[in-house]
């Protein structure tokens, strides 16, 4: 059984640490809960409070705020009942229970099926839980090997750490073990029947470090491409699922032990009596107060994760778990009308005030984690009318018809129509236009140009293994009208998911706040994930890293758990 890891690590060797404040790479201060400093103030009150929220007096508001459901998703529905009123009068024995169908859930519940234990895997939908991701990181896979990519798991936590913000609440051991086992998991999901393809990176992100592995199953669906065939490999092991069916309350006995489970599914309510319990619940996306509380500057945004209530979170003090939230989100900007808001950083952002505030080609969720630590709610992206032709695909006609992209033949024109100060403005084009005449960079440091790698558009195949590398220029001057400025604002970053969870050992234990196991309780995914992700996440697939190698050996360690 592994160690428990409680302390937080220093930062290693990085390879360069962001500025949150300025925009570029420098050292910054930290901010975050753990649930020591959280009970030491006001915090388990506040959180007291949203647990009664949770249990049924909750203000309806998180439905409005998430993303367009597609017709499939709109399939989907929460389990009706409210626990408050709903007496426990069915009793079930399982070895191991697992709460959630995310990709997490699921492998914890093959890998203990697996180990030799009956499992039962609960899920508070009518069906599979959504995923909104399709990449996993990973280094030392044999698709990387084949390529000659040969970071090591060191450096992809070095990668993970470039942010001070999150150092005291890291635990660095338990992101080595996963960046270890990554490669590990890549073998294992496809000896599960997942179709991974091999490396690759994204149109939209050419300068993305080369550490991910991409599924093509059904067009990038995380559903078809994970849960479906995750959850048929499950069945197949004998899995039991019980959908439409909430989970509201773990049963600790006299020494602290957990040892059943309180379930709602319409109007009963179901005690189950286990040996070992999986929470795979997801983070707390669907929970404005949670969001308010551990996420204070995300508020109002669209979110992909409208389902996790913070079951997780929201238990720990009744387990007497330690919680690790950092207080950030996988969060991004996007244009309303356009998607993604120039991700080569090839234009030139401003803010409210008019003024650049990042250096445009540092990694999108890089950009969102300084706009989220500077309180930057909105931005705007501005082009001349050559370089717009280049980006007009990401954003079109819809955008212009809007107001979420507007046009003018002067700067000063274009400041009145984003309702920004003339002068600022002006100012900071003719800075930015002698940045690009000079080649450098003297604010922010963006280079002039810079290498990417794309897929090839001669190419016929949509996932392409063998990438081309471009050259792209950065520092492109605003020198031919009509100029352009596209929005992005805090109501469409989209919240694809949070950080801040119980604290776990590499077994998927969860910690006690001195540190020690809770017996029978394990937390994978996002219900465990402050203390691997922290304040800004570092880059796309990391938390699918952590939640298949983490299912893994959680999934392994609640079976032999059982057995004792």
């Amino acid at each position: 059984m592994a160690a428990a890891l409680n302390q937080p690590y220093g930062r290693s060797r990085a390879r360069g640490t962001i500025d949150t404040k300025e925009g570029t790479m420098k050292n910054v201060s930290q901010e975050g809960f753990t649930r020591r400093t959280f009970v030491a103030g006001a915090g388990l009150s506040a959180l007291g409070a949203v647990a009664a929220g949770m249990l049924g007096c909750a203000p309806e508001t998180s439905a409005a705020k998430q993303a367009p459901a597609t017709d499939d998703q709109a399939e989907t529905k929460t389990a009706a009942a409210s626990p408050t009123d709903v007496a426990m009068t069915e009793t079930v024995e399982a070895d191991v229970v697992v709460i959630g169908t995310g990709v997490s859930g699921l492998t914890a519940a093959i890998s203990a099926a697996e180990g030799g234990a009956r499992v039962t895997v609960l899920e508070q939908l009518d069906g599979l839980k959504k995923v909104y991701a399709h990449s996993i990181t990973a280094v030392g896979t044999s698709f990387q090997k084949e390529l000659g990519e040969d970071w090591t798991p060191e450096e992809l936590v070095d990668f993970w750490n470039q942010y001070p913000d999150s150092d005291s609440f890291m635990d660095r051991e338990a992101q080595l073990f996963a960046a270890q086992h990554s490669a590990e998991s890549i073998e294992w999901l496809i000896d599960h029947g997942v179709d991974i393809v091999g490396v690759t990176a994204p149109p939209t992100n050419p300068f993305q470090v080369p550490v991910r592995t991409f599924v093509t199953s059904a067009d990038r669906d995380g559903v078809k491409a994970y849960l479906e065939p995750l959850k048929a490999k499950a069945e197949e092991l004998g899995v039991e699922f019980r959908f439409s069916t909430e989970a509201t309350k773990i049963v600790v006995d006299d020494k602290g032990s957990v040892t059943g489970l309180e379930t709602v599914s319409g109007s009963t309510g179901t005690l189950f009596k286990l040996k070992s319990l999986i929470v795979a619940a997801g983070g707390f996306g669907a929970s404005p107060d949670l969001l308010r509380l551990y996420a204070p500057r995300t508020p109002n945004c669209s979110t992909f994760d409208g389902e996790s209530k913070g079951f997780a979170i929201v238990q720990a003090p009744t387990v007497g778990a330690d919680v690790v939230a950092p207080g950030g989100t996988m969060a991004y900007f996007v244009n309303v009308d356009g998607g993604y808001t120039d991700n080569v950083g090839q234009g030139m952002f401003v803010n409210r005030e008019g003024k650049r505030w990042v250096n445009e080609n540092l990694y999108f969720l890089d950009r969102a984690g300084i706009a989220y630590k500077q309180g930057i709610t909105e931005y705007w992206a501005l082009y001349d009318a050559t370089l717009y032709d280049q980006v007009a695909a990401q954003t079109g006609e819809k955008g212009l018809a809007s107001g979420s992209i507007v046009t003018a033949d002067t700067i000063e024109e274009l400041a009145r129509a984003m309702n920004v100060n003339v002068a600022a403005l002006k100012e900071t084009v003719d800075e930015y236009n002698g940045f690009c005449t000079a080649g450098e960079d003297a604010a922010f440091g963006k280079p002039a140009t810079r290498a990417g790698r794309v897929f090839d558009p001669d190419d016929a195949k949509a996932y392409d293994l063998d990438l081309i590398e471009k050259e792209f220029t950065l520092l492109n001057p605003l020198a031919t009208p009509p100029f352009y400025a596209i929005n992005a604002t805090v109501q469409t970053m989209a919240l694809s998911g949070t950080t801040g969870g119980m604290r776990t050992n590499t077994d998927g234990e969860v910690l006690d706040v001195e540190g020690n196991p809770i017996p029978n309780l394990y937390a994978v995914g996002e219900s465990a994930n402050g203390h691997l992700i922290g304040y800004f996440y570092p880059q796309s697939g990391t938390s699918l890293c952590m939640c298949f190698c983490f299912g893994r050996y959680a999934g392994a360690a609640a079976a032999e758990n059982a057995k004792s």
